[in-house]
């Protein structure tokens, strides 16, 4: 695993960039990919964890992203003009905390997909945060998806150590 979560996540939104085409890679194009770079253990490992789950497959000389892989990395991708999305912050930061049986695993998946799609950021596993007040098609997916039962949503005007997530947060919401 890399060193720190910021550099697990660096490389995701890097192998994001490679494969966002959704197309076919060769083997020869990702040992060169991973060669370009100076952690290349760390990369490979991020690539092995894609690999597990089921987001890039290797058939015969090629990684072959599937219809969910290019969804997965397409979200991973910052978007190019920063500025133009920001939003405003209203003081508030918005927890949602969820417990999900291992018998729903799919739900879990769901559940972190829909966070990440709402500009939530995991501080734990199960504990997510925004500085962006809940939309109503979150709560609509949210129950749509009968994913309610197994979360707690808490919203708190103090946040001690909020330093690093307004750091990550910067570019979408103006503090």
């Amino acid at each position: 695993m890399a060193k720190t979560s910021k550099d697990a996540r660096r490389h995701i939104r890097e192998w994001s960039k490679f494969f966002a085409d959704g197309k076919a890679v060769a083997k020869s194009a990702v040992e060169e990919f991973i060669k370009s770079y100076k952690k290349q253990k760390y990369l490979r490992q991020s690539l092995d964890r894609l690999m597990e789950r089921g987001l890039v497959i290797p058939k015969d000389n090629e990684f072959v992203p599937i219809a969910r892989g290019g969804e997965f990395f397409k979200q991973k991708i910052e978007p190019k003009n920063k500025k133009a999305t920001k939003l405003p912050w209203r003081g508030k930061w918005y927890f949602v905390m969820f417990d999900v049986p291992v018998i729903a695993d799919s739900k879990r998946h769901m559940l972190r997909n829909l966070l990440r799609r709402s500009m939530f950021y995991p501080i734990q596993k199960s504990v997510w945060v925004s500085p962006l007040q809940l939309t109503k098609k979150f709560w609509k997916d949210l129950v749509n998806n009968d994913l309610d039962k197994y979360c707690k949503v808490l919203s708190t005007n103090i946040l001690e150590g909020d330093r690093e997530l307004k750091e990550y947060f910067k570019h979408f919401v103006e503090f």
